[in-house]
């Protein structure tokens, strides 16, 4: 059972750590380490708006760092292109042409998820625990800050890679579920999912 724990502003010294939790699940099967890294960075990065929705869970005592989540509102911006202009130059072509199959997948994932949102909406773009039980105690908190801030619903989507049931176990209700053709294969059908939970 985690205690003292504290929510703050994202430092983003802890970005590093956020890939790290995140490489397993993302890390594609091209490339060196170096790439593959780069891959994943891109993919978190591309999560993270510009607004002050930032926030992280710490231990109050030791400032471990715990847990991570990222908010969107609508018409907000990401400057992850802009990152991805800069550090790519030293990647071949060939391994980039593999982001850009993904960067497809997230910005249809983020439209659709965008679309069924009002202007009183906000979405979870990404959310990350690095310790057992400190995603839930950073999820409660931050859904009473929203809830202050007179937010009315959240939302997110997520896929079949990811622990997708743990949403409907926290009261989140599945809005659209349906299969990613270019992701899927004879022995998988790559599924998406969208939900959300009002505040």
């Amino acid at each position: 059972m985690l205690e003292n724990t504290m929510l703050k502003p994202f430092d983003n010294h802890n970005l590093p750590l956020v890939v790290d939790v995140a490489f397993p699940l993302w890390s594609p099967r091209v490339g060196d380490s170096a790439f593959r890294r780069f891959y994943v960075e891109f993919i978190v990065r591309n999560n993270i708006s510009e607004n002050n929705y930032h926030f992280e869970l710490v231990d109050s005592k030791s400032n471990e760092f715990l847990a991570s989540a990222f908010f969107t509102r609508k018409g907000d911006s990401c400057k992850v292109e802009e990152w991805y202009q800069n550090e790519s130059s030293e990647f071949l072509n060939d391994l980039l042409s593999s982001i850009d199959v993904n960067r497809k997948y997230l910005r249809m994932m983020d439209e659709r998820t965008l679309s069924y949102m009002q202007k009183d909406d906000i979405k979870l773009s990404l959310f990350v625990s690095r310790k057992s039980g400190a995603g839930s105690i950073l999820l409660k908190e931050i859904c009473k800050k929203l809830k202050e801030e007179g937010w009315k619903n959240l939302f997110l989507w997520t896929d079949c890679e990811c622990n997708w049931s743990w949403y409907s176990k926290h009261n989140f209700t599945l809005v659209q579920e349906d299969s990613y053709k270019p992701f899927s294969n004879e022995s998988l059908d790559f599924k998406t999912y969208i939900f959300k939970k009002s505040l």
